[in-house]
This record gives C-alpha cells, structure tokens and sequence, in this order.
C-alpha cells in the first residue's frame, strides 16, 4: 500500500476509536425478590453490588473489557499503517590512502586525501544517522573494512561488481524489495547536505517515482527511487557532465514521473576545496568534522583587519603607521577619539590608512573600527604597543584551530628610551601575559570578526572592557596566547610613583571583589 494510503489508514482508525459507541445501552435487568427468607435476599444483594458511582460491576467489567479490546484492534491498526523508515543508501570506499580522494592528492597528498575521505563520510553519516525516519545504509566495496569506524554498527552492503548504475540498481532492488515505499542513494563527495534537501526527497518520493538532486559539475548528489525497473541505470555515463541530464531522460524514457531538488555541489579537485572553505566560514554550509580537517590541511591566510584606538598620539602615530602599513594587513584602521593635536591629520599621512572618529573613549572607538572593518579578523592594537615582526603569521597559525576564537601576544613592557630605577620591574608584569587566560587590551587582542559581533563587542565602560571581553570569548571557545610578544610602552608607569605600578597589576583583582569600575578608572587615570 502507498505511503499516503497508510497514513490515511492510521488516520481513520484513529478516529473511530475517539468517537463515542453510537450503541444504545441495554435496559438493565429486572430482578424480583421473593420473601423467602433473608438468606436468599442476601445472596441475591451480593449479585447487585455496584461500584462508587451506583453502575453494577458487572456492567462495569464488561465496559472495561470492551475498550482494552478496542484498544488492542487499534494498536494493531497503527502497528499495520506504520509506514517502514526509509533507506537511504551512503555509497562510500574505504577512506584508506591511494583508494579514496585520489584526484585530491596532489593538493593534499595521499593520506591528507584519505583524511579527508573520512570527515566527508563522518559527516555525511551523521546527517543521515540524525533523520528519524531514515535506516541509514553504507554501500560500499569492502563492507568489513577496519576504516568504517563511525558505521561500525551499522547495517552495510556489498557494492558487488559493475559499474555505478549496475551497483545502483542492485542495492536499490534489495531497498525496495521490503516493506520500503522509497530509497535514497547519496555518496560522501557533496560536504554538508542541508537535511532540509534530504526531507524534499522523502516528501517527493509520496508523489513522484523519481527525485534527481542535481551537481554543477554535471553530475547528482541524490538519486531516489520508488521503483527500479530492470536496466533502468544500464550504459549511462558516469562522471561526466552530461551524467545529470542522460539519467534523467532514461527516467523519463522508462515511464517514470521524475521530480528535481534544488543543486549542490562537489568535491572532487583541488579547486573545490578553497569554494568548500569560503562556505564554510560563510556558514553556508555545516559539516564539522571537514571544517576541523582543512582547517590543519589548508589554512587559509586571514584578512586581519588593524583596529587602533588614538588620542593625542602625535608623538608616536606616524612611524607606529609607517611599519604596519609594510607588514600587509588587510587594512589599518585609526580610530580618533577627538585628539587636540595631529594625531589624526599624521595618521591620514600614511598610505593605505583609514582615519574614523568616534566620541573618546577605548570600547566606543574600537567597537567603532570593528563596525567599518571588512576582514575575517579584528586585530585590537593600542597606540603605544608595537608588534612583532611575526605577528601575521601567528595570528594565522592560531586561527587554523577551529576551536580557537581568539587569541593575544605575550609581551615586553620597555621603559620607552626613558632612564628609571623602576624601569626593570616593568617585566613583572609581564609574567602574567604568559599565563593568563584572560588577556588584557596591552597583549593586542584578535578576535574572528564574526565571533566579536555575537558576542556584542567592547562593553563599553571606562575601565576592564578588555576583561570583559575576554570573558565573554571565553564562553565562545579558546583564547591562546601566543609566544611572540608585542612591545608595550612603560610610559604610564615612569612618571607615577610605585604604588600606581601596584595598582595597576591588581586592578583586575580589584574589579574581581566589587570595587566599581568608576573608582578604577578614577584611580587609573590617563596612562599618556
């Protein structure tokens, strides 16, 4: 029976069994005593007695007993209409290098291709195990092969010999040969097919013999079938561009009503694999285990956008700009909080620099910057901190961690070309940038653009936004600190006496135990 006239089956039994029994009750039976003593009166009482709410027991038993047997006729209905989960069948060879991906390896060698043969698969099989109603299949060449870790429970089939369309139509015929209205076939070459897809193929089956979901490289990523006539899949090309377009017309050529699903997409040569990246990142598409795989195999140089806060910088700004405009960022942006000297006409000096202005404070300018800037990442840089010569590459090496969502630098306060008996104690605080995990504005935070926009930028208030933020990252994923170190200017702490040097490394202690930020910030004061 179709699926349709199942579900319409279950339907209808479910609905005799909620109505009311339309039979009229029979008239209870009239019983007469005679005077024959209290002992015939008693006995015949006993026959009459009735429960809570005056209905003899009788009665009642029979009542009960006919809706447990209703009950029963209708269980027996549903388990009769319940229709059959529906196969999808994951054709897939064993990820094992040299056998799997091999177009791939030129780009990835033979085992990056074997790895990533198995994410593809990891994933794939995790998306079709998630559907309730689907009983997920691997097709494959080597059923017992050890590299079937995430299927190793799972219900396998010998591909047998042939070509694609004869291993199509043999593992179609064993599907449809049960209680199955339809079965889908996918392989593991289209990363991260929405489920939505795989749902428009189930509902399609109920009325269409055939679905195609098309590839652009002219093949299909989904072929589902209600019926499999013989020869049906017999002298097609395969792997080629015209694989789409010939399989559908033998659908059409047999007789068969053919539905087709919105296209996807391919992997199968190394230019597949920067489009795959970008979607990922874009959120186009979801397949964890991929993700986590290129983001080792390939990693991708991120555009690092240079967001730097300023206010009466003239001193420093210009040279600062002149060696970050050499390194190639993706962009250098000066965000000037109302300075009264030149600090934002010396910034416009420099080429491929781009001076904004936003009302004075640290949170309100970057928060600013970060709302203009184009890259992948924001990089956090105050004007009185100077980066490593290396820093590009290890903000890259970093964010190759998908786990990672941010990060800093160690650093190395210099006593900026001043002479000062304190100058040697500026490196103890430095001990704390190599072990905190929380790191301050000082270690040039970087932060994925995207990360710092879900979780609501800078809060903006005088003091600690920095610690704020970094707990609310913390919540995001991994902060690593890496080993280079940026050079952090002591001027703040040459001109003030030694318990403002105090203060200021207990300031996130302070903060910790209630102190309002106010009263920090009062105590902090301008470090210029």
């Amino acid at each position: 029976m179709p699926l349709a006239g199942q579900r319409r089956l279950a339907g209808t039994a479910l609905r005799l069994r909620l109505q009311p029994d339309a039979r009229p009750a029979a008239p209870p039976r009239r019983r007469t005593l005679s005077s024959d003593g209290l002992g015939r009166r008693s006995a015949l009482g006993s026959r009459r007695q009735r429960d809570r709410h005056g209905e003899p027991l009788l009665r009642v038993h029979r009542r009960r007993g006919l809706e447990l047997l209703g009950s029963a006729r209708l269980i027996r209905v549903l388990q009769v209409s319940r229709p059959a989960r529906t196969p999808v069948l994951v054709f897939a060879k064993p990820p094992r290098p040299g056998v799997a991906k091999t177009r791939l390896a030129p780009a990835l060698g033979s085992k990056g291709a074997a790895a990533l043969a198995t994410a593809l698969f990891e994933d794939t099989w995790s998306r079709v195990s998630s559907l309730r109603w689907a009983r997920p299949v691997l097709v494959t060449p080597e059923p017992d092969a050890a590299e079937w870790g995430a299927a190793r429970a799972a219900c396998r089939w010998p591909q047998g010999e042939g070509d694609l369309g004869e291993r199509l139509a043999r593992a179609f015929a064993r599907a449809l040969a049960g209680k199955a209205a339809g079965a889908i076939a996918v392989g593991t070459d289209s990363p991260g097919v929405p489920a939505a897809l795989l749902e428009a193929a189930r509902d399609a089956l109920e009325r269409s013999d055939a679905v195609l979901g098309p590839c652009d490289d002219g093949g299909f990523y989904l072929l589902a079938l209600r019926r499999c006539p013989p020869g049906l899949l017999e002298d097609l090309p395969w792997s080629a561009d015209s694989t789409f377009g010939r399989t559908r017309e033998r659908l059409l050529e047999r007789g068969l009503s053919v539905e087709i699903l919105p296209g996807w997409f391919d992997v199968d040569v190394p230019a597949d694999l920067v489009r795959l990246q970008q979607r990922i990142e874009r959120g186009a598409v979801r397949a964890p285990a991929t993700s986590r795989l290129l983001g080792r195999l390939c990693p991708r140089a991120p555009r690092i956008s240079v967001v730097i806060p300023a206010l009466d910088e003239a001193g420093r700004i210009e040279s600062a700009l002149r060696t970050l405009a050499a390194d190639g960022w993706h962009e250098i942006l000066v965000v000037d909080g109302g300075s009264r000297d030149e600090t934002a006409a010396l910034a416009r000096s420099v080429p491929g620099v781009r001076v904004l202005e936003a009302p004075r404070g640290r949170a309100r300018q970057m928060n600013a910057g970060a709302r203009c800037a184009t890259g992948d990442v924001l990089l956090f840089l105050h004007a009185d901190v100077g980066l490593p010569p290396e820093a590009r590459d290890s903000v890259a090496r970093a964010l190759a961690d998908p786990e990672v969502v941010a990060g800093a630098f160690r650093t190395w306060t210099v006593p900026d070309g001043r002479r000062s008996w304190i100058a040697p104690l500026l490196h103890l605080a430095d001990i704390r940038s190599r072990y905190t995990r929380r790191p301050y504005g000082d270690q040039a935070i970087f932060v994925r653009a995207a990360v710092f926009e879900r979780v609501g930028g800078y809060p903006e208030m005088p003091l600690m936004e920095d610690f704020e933020l970094s707990r609310r990252l913390a919540r995001e994923g991994e902060i690593r600190v890496v080993p280079a170190r940026v050079r952090v200017s002591g001027r703040r702490f040459l001109t003030r006496p030694v318990y403002y040097f105090l203060l200021v490394n207990f300031l996130p202690i302070l903060y910790a135990l209630g102190v309002p930020v106010e009263r920090l910030a009062r105590a902090y004061g301008d470090p210029r």
